[in-house]
């Protein structure tokens, strides 16, 4: 039976995470600044939504945490009584602005808290995984290689959320963990529900764009909503189960390459995302160059609507291409899963 601690463990990530290592027979230890009540809440959900039973939360020892403190807000000697595997998923996912010096608190200094933490305490044998975003790419046009990443103005990515998540990258491959090959750092994609069911325990990322149409849709139900898209816009939207199976997998694998990218080896192009949102609500949605727009300028119900999705429609404007290999790719999402999860959320993960 092996040992791991998972942190941000009331997260949609981290708590299927949680779910698939107790399902195996392994030894749980969950932190987070939640009660205990909300994580066990979290990840029996988590449990049912893998068609396990929701019971085995109550393998699951959990832990209070908070990445402000150097030893982490919790006893560390029992945290790290045996060798382990530490992941460290706990974040702060805001892309909203002028929220950066808490995103540096949270995603800078509180992961170097956990690392420095693991370095101090971990037993000989542990391993260290740091949970981050492909998108900490930011716009820069070249392919994004599995490698520690080099330092990039804050201008170079679309929001704060992610020039934290490089500089928090940047800063662990300083660490003693890196230089000794005890860590792997997991670049995540979109992040949505599961694949065979469409269910979602998050409202982040593409939910997040999806909540927002569908309030215009059932208020003005017809109209037809254009957003300026790059010609080859794809999102890498990767569902959780599949993820959490790659990432189990490299864990207990080799850590020869520490950096490693979880995207399908093909991305959702936006037109078909847009074709399965408007084919489950009562919306139009067309993508568009800015020439476009400069020819017929949106409308006043157009120009409300992108502005209610400033802070996701970004990722629309890009092309992004990610160097992944095949044992850390997620099966890609097919037209059958991209309409089971816009069907489910639009059914059952809305406000009412």
């Amino acid at each position: 039976m092996a040992n791991h601690v998972v942190d941000g463990a009331n997260g949609f990530v981290a708590s299927h995470l949680i779910s698939a290592l107790v399902a195996r027979g392994d030894s749980v230890t969950a932190l987070a600044r939640a009660s205990g009540e909300v994580v066990r809440r979290k990840v029996s959900d988590a449990l049912a939504t893998l068609h396990l039973n929701p019971a085995m939360v109550e393998k699951v020892q959990v832990r209070p945490f908070s990445l402000a403190e150097p030893d982490l807000g919790t006893p560390v000697s029992d945290v790290f009584a045996e060798p382990c595997t530490y992941w460290h998923s706990a974040a702060l996912i805001t892309f909203f602005p002028r929220r950066e010096a808490e995103l540096r608190d949270v995603n800078v200094v509180g992961s170097a808290n956990v690392a420095a933490a693991f370095a101090r305490h971990a037993k000989p044998g542990s391993r260290y995984v740091h949970v981050s975003t492909a998108y900490q790419h930011g716009t820069t046009q070249s392919r994004a290689l599995e490698q520690w990443p080099e330092p990039g103005h804050p201008s170079e990515f679309r929001n704060d959320y992610e020039h934290s998540k490089r500089v928090a990258e940047i800063e662990l491959s300083h660490t003693s963990p890196a230089r000794e090959g005890e860590v792997l750092v997991t670049r995540l994609g979109v992040m949505v529900g599961h694949s065979g069911t469409g269910r979602a325990l998050t409202d982040l990322g593409m939910y997040d764009f999806l909540r927002v149409i569908a309030l215009f849709a059932r208020r003005t139900p017809g109209e037809r909503v254009r957003f300026v898209c790059h010609p080859a816009a794809a999102l890498h939207l990767t569902p959780v189960d599949g993820t959490v199976d790659r990432m189990l997998a490299l864990a207990g694998g080799p850590l020869d390459r520490p950096v490693r990218h979880l995207v399908p080896p093909v991305a959702v192009p936006v037109t078909d995302l847009f074709a399965a949102i408007s084919a489950h609500l009562p919306v139009e949605l067309v993508a568009v160059t800015a020439a476009d727009v400069e020819a017929e300028p949106f409308s006043r119900f157009e120009a409300i609507v992108n502005m209610r999705c400033k802070f996701t429609s970004p990722y629309l404007r890009h092309e992004y291409e990610f160097e992944s290999h095949p044992d850390a790719e997620p099966p890609p999402v097919t037209p059958r899963i991209l309409d089971l999860l816009i069907s489910w959320y639009v059914r059952e993960g809305l406000p009412g």
